[in-house]
């Protein structure tokens, strides 16, 4: 099967309602991701979401991870 020319919509031409939306279910799906404390799972949601933002024109995803372990016996995670 052979896929004729396509008309693709990018993250400039979209509502901004749209834009802020899939903005927000990155948010939460990297938010989501770092609550798991598994690093390759936060790499697999980093890629996926730096791969979609690119799909949509944009210039992409990228994580800081810093992990305190001094104020408890769990520590925490800043993902900014």
């Amino acid at each position: 099967m052979k896929i004729g020319k396509m008309k693709t919509v990018g993250l400039k031409d979209m509502h901004p309602v749209q834009v802020e939306a899939l903005m927000e279910l990155i948010s939460m799906t990297i938010n989501l991701a770092s609550q798991t404390k598994d690093v390759e799972i936060l790499e697999d949601v980093e890629a996926y979401c730096d791969e979609l933002v690119k799909l949509f024109g944009g210039i992409g995803v990228r994580l800081d991870i810093k992990v305190n372990t001094n104020l408890s016996g769990d520590g925490w995670q800043s993902v900014h």
